[in-house]
């Protein structure tokens, strides 16, 4: 599981003698201290409007599709997100005639904004640290697999508590600073999400993946689109010509004044997971085996479809998007490993790991219970299943669509479209045929496979 609660990170403070901060914190239980420090670069709001007031910051972020951020900006619903993370949706309703991905998209009243499949916007409600609770059921004492069987029961628990009051909460729990802490987060969720605007690609994308992950970045990375509600609540509800635009309590006006040096600048949201924890050992693996894999196996998937976006307008819409998804993370891993040589990361955590010794070895401090020799035997003795299980998840996820839907049966999954119960022969997938080409699916089916056969022990390869 990874970790989705409303952060503060990266406060930065613009002057020509800036000031700035690094760093993750979660709102609902801030420290002083940094509080403190953020009204030292200018931050003018009381406390308590960060999470607790009626019109507190969080109450205008949303989690955006479960991956994303965004921030409700109007007193009719509309929320500012990245452009990438509108990009499917914006592919999703472009065609060869009217291309929005290529050119961009406006709706010039509430009639023309564009629906969408499988998109929502999630409103934090509260959140608390429900630890002691969970040790107190011997979360430490089970397997991986009990945990997460534990989190869900008490997750669907405090589902069950929070809607006799309210139907239209549901609460999460995740864990956090590597499991040592567990929050629950209590969400209200609105599932009918609607296109308003994207600027063409050439702006929203501009640069490429030579400047996503850099920085500075010159992109106008951002999409625009309206949270609709029942007309009768202004709550929750499933997608319907008869809903309204949702009219939310409280919402971040855009400034038309622009910023002047000095001013305090935060960035506020949701982000997954952090690998700052991770010791020298769990680097070095990232590094090696992971990204490693990542890089190599995205790079044989990625030329393939270019290849073929190049070629044909029809496939350059079908595979925008996979294409988008593939690369982001590829050059994420380019660009953190060529970090973590050039700065000496692996060296640095080396150097603190040696400190921590000495002083253990001086003051007794979990004595028998941290063992950075046991560590670094574990990690070795795993290194080649990681970098196998790695070269397998790059190859056979979300790489062709003959395995995803091999997949979705193999595990049980529900599956969209007629099937006939009598007979177990084969099952019928709903036509999805505008979202990939055949020739481009084997194509890239067919490389992965010789890809992974030669860069994969054969430990781990099937005997046929």
């Amino acid at each position: 599981m990874k970790a989705r609660t409303l952060l503060l990170s990266a406060i930065v403070g613009f002057a020509p003698m800036a000031n700035a901060d690094e760093g993750m914190w979660t709102m609902y239980n801030l420290p002083q201290a940094v509080y403190d420090q953020m009204t030292t670069y200018g931050f003018s709001l009381p406390y308590d409007n960060l999470y607790s007031s009626d019109d507190a910051i969080k109450n205008s972020v949303v989690l955006f599709s479960g991956y994303c951020s965004g921030v409700v900006v109007s007193p009719d619903g509309l929320v500012f997100t990245n452009h990438h993370c509108g990009f499917e949706s914006i592919r999703s309703h472009s065609t060869v005639d009217h291309d929005y991905m290529l050119n961009g998209f406006y709706a010039k009243s509430f009639e023309e904004e564009l629906p969408n499949k499988d998109m929502f916007v999630s409103f934090m409600i509260k959140q608390e640290n429900v630890t002691d609770k969970l040790l107190s059921l011997g979360i430490d004492d089970r397997t991986g697999e009990e945990q997460t069987d534990l989190i869900d029961s008490l997750a669907s628990a405090m589902t069950d508590s929070v809607k006799v009051t309210d139907k239209t909460l549901h609460v999460e729990i995740d864990p956090y600073y590597e499991g040592n802490r567990y929050y629950a987060t209590t969400y209200r969720t609105f599932t009918d999400l609607r296109l308003v605007f994207t600027i063409p690609k050439s702006m929203g994308k501009f640069g490429g993946e030579t400047d996503n992950w850099m920085w500075p970045r010159q992109t106008c990375d951002f999409s625009v689109f309206r949270i609709y509600a029942d007309p009768e609540t202004n709550g929750p509800a499933e997608y319907s010509e008869n809903n309204v635009p949702y009219h939310p309590d409280v919402w971040a006006p855009v400034s038309v004044q622009g910023y002047k040096d000095g001013d305090f600048a935060m960035t506020v949201g949701y982000p997954g997971s952090t690998e700052r924890y991770l010791s020298s050992y769990g680097i070095k693996e990232m590094r090696d085996a992971t990204h490693a894999a990542r890089i190599q196996v995205r790079g044989v998937k990625q030329d393939i479809m270019l290849r073929h976006m190049r070629a044909d307008q029809g496939i350059r819409i079908k595979y925008d998007s996979k294409f988008a998804q593939s690369s982001n993370y590829w050059k994420n891993a380019i660009g953190m490993n060529k970090c973590i040589d050039s700065i000496g990361i692996i060296s640095q955590k080396k150097d603190f790991e040696n400190r921590i010794r000495e002083w253990q070895d001086s003051t007794g401090y979990l004595k028998d219970k941290l063992d950075f020799d046991k560590l670094a035997s574990l990690y070795e003795q795993r290194f080649d299943r990681v970098r196998a299980l790695y070269f397998w998840n790059e190859t056979f996820r979300n790489s062709n669509e003959l395995v995803t839907r091999a997949m979705k049966v193999n595990n049980g999954m529900n599956v969209k479209g007629p099937s006939d119960k009598s007979s177990k022969q084969y099952v019928q997938f709903d036509d999805n045929s505008d979202q990939w080409d055949e020739t481009v699916d084997k194509e890239i089916f067919a490389a992965l496979l010789k890809n992974y056969k030669e860069n994969v022990s054969e430990v781990y390869l099937p005997n046929f």
